[in-house]
């Protein structure tokens, strides 16, 4: 499929279509799986529904993370409210871990309960949502990268665990099968054990996720190698005799980027003031997702500032 990135007006809207399309999926695979699941007595099935019905609270986060996005900044919120996103994100995260913790608890319950054999149908809807989620991650990932979406970008590692954790409960499901055809009772306990690998997949993915949004929400800064090409950038700037510091940190689906640099000292501050003016267009011009730069004008001397 392709995406078309050629406007920010364009991109949001895919960014919009695309989470309503991840929401309808996600509730119709939890329906089916729940429904299956309990058809079949399947636990692996059942952990799995349930980490699709964290998926559908963790879409509606992300429908009401993009929305609030979309406001311009205003007085109380001079850099936008681009966090918002990474706030959606962190409440998909937190949703997965608990809903991985939950599923860890009723799948080991039933390591000591009686055993009954998941049905072939409880296999078919575990393999068809390995399939159909494969396809959606894809998808949204590129969407996301291309809008720089941390919300999108989240719900698409969504999606991957839960391929994951639908093809480990189909292997579950599978050996549970073997043991019913081949008499060997002992192979009815793959079912929960998937379900229990499926959960702790899911409680991992939750924590991964949980670290990178709670490291924008404390403004992080982003890597060294894109903070380098930045300060490159100001350094070709003419008039710009010394790049003291920058620093890019997220606010979103954006950047927000900090520049202190050295000029003539006997220019006129209109001068100076050009020379930032410059900065900022350089800087803006070569980066699409920088939606601000504050730059401070230091006079040059022999010494660099603090």
């Amino acid at each position: 499929m392709a995406v078309d990135i050629g406007s920010a007006r364009q991109r949001q809207r895919q960014v919009v279509q695309l989470t309503w399309v991840s929401a309808l999926v996600n509730v119709f695979l939890t329906a089916i799986k729940a429904i299956v699941g309990f058809m079949t007595q399947s636990d692996a099935l059942i952990a799995d529904a349930a980490h699709s019905a964290a998926d559908v609270a963790g879409s509606i986060a992300v429908m009401i993370g993009l929305r609030v996005a979309k406001r311009p900044a205003d007085d109380d919120h001079p850099y936008g409210h681009g966090k918002a996103e990474v706030i959606a994100a962190s409440l998909v995260a937190m949703l997965l871990i608990l809903a991985g913790l939950d599923v860890v608890y009723t799948s080991a319950r039933q390591l000591f309960a009686p055993k009954e054999t998941p049905e072939m149908a409880a296999l078919l809807t575990a393999v068809g949502s390995v399939l159909v989620k494969e396809v959606l991650f894809r998808y949204q990932m590129k969407v996301g990268r291309a809008a720089h979406s941390p919300a999108l970008i989240a719900g698409a590692e969504d999606h991957r665990s839960d391929v994951y954790s639908s093809l480990a409960a189909s292997v579950g499901i599978l050996i549970a099968l073997v043991g019913r055809w081949t008499h060997m009772p002992v192979l009815l306990f793959a079912d929960p054990l998937a379900g229990i690998f499926v959960a702790l997949v899911v409680v991992r993915v939750g924590y991964r996720m949980a670290g990178e949004s709670f490291g924008t929400l404390l403004d992080q800064v982003l890597d060294g190698e894109t903070t380098r090409q930045i300060a490159g950038c100001v350094a070709d700037v003419p008039g710009v005799l010394r790049v003291d510091n920058v620093r890019v940190r997220t606010n979103g689906s954006y950047w927000i980027v900090d520049v202190r640099m050295s000029v003539d000292p006997e220019m006129s501050v209109l001068e100076g003031h050009q020379i930032a003016r410059m900065v900022k267009w350089s800087i803006k011009g070569q980066y699409d997702q920088v939606r601000d730069v504050l730059v401070h004008v230091n006079p040059y001397d022999l010494v660099e500032p603090d």
